[in-house]
């Protein structure tokens, strides 16, 4: 009964959390314009695209997106039912770890994703143009994503 208890309340809450992040993360990521990092950029790799490139490209982070956002979905929703099983009375740490796997097997498949991704959109440039993407691939390595609108966090 307990098992059917923690269920159903693992469900409940991961379908509350889906329903209230999706229009959030939306909108989020929906309005990014010209801000603070895109003026930075300027002279970067994008900005020396031609038009048949930028279709291309365009096509390239469509896919990205479309296989992207499931995967990032469901890792929302295995992190919160990995939360969920830490706090309750008495913790499974095999059911921790398993889920815990689960969530690793989902950001390696993303991390293979981001990888081909980026493969692709090399392929698109010339000479010059992978030069300064490459660039940016070995900044980002070494000093991470920034959060925040101006790279503050």
């Amino acid at each position: 009964m307990k098992h059917l208890t923690t269920t159903v309340l693992i469900t409940t809450l991961t379908a509350t959390a889906l329903g209230v992040m999706t229009p959030v993360f939306a909108q989020q990521h929906g309005r990014q314009g010209m801000g603070m990092g895109m003026m930075m950029q300027g002279g970067g790799w994008k900005a020396t695209l031609n038009e048949k490139q930028q279709n291309q490209v365009s096509k390239l982070k469509l896919d990205l997106k479309k296989k992207k956002y499931p995967l990032k979905t469901k890792l929302k929703q295995l992190k919160v039912e990995l939360a969920l099983l830490m706090t309750t009375d008495k913790p499974n740490q095999k059911t921790i770890n398993k889920k815990i796997d689960q969530i690793i097997k989902l950001k390696a498949q993303k991390m293979r994703l981001m990888s081909n991704h980026k493969i692709a959109v090399r392929k698109v440039l010339n000479e010059q143009q992978r030069v300064k993407f490459d660039m940016k691939i070995l900044k980002k390595a070494f000093h991470g994503k920034k959060k925040g609108r101006y790279g503050h966090h």
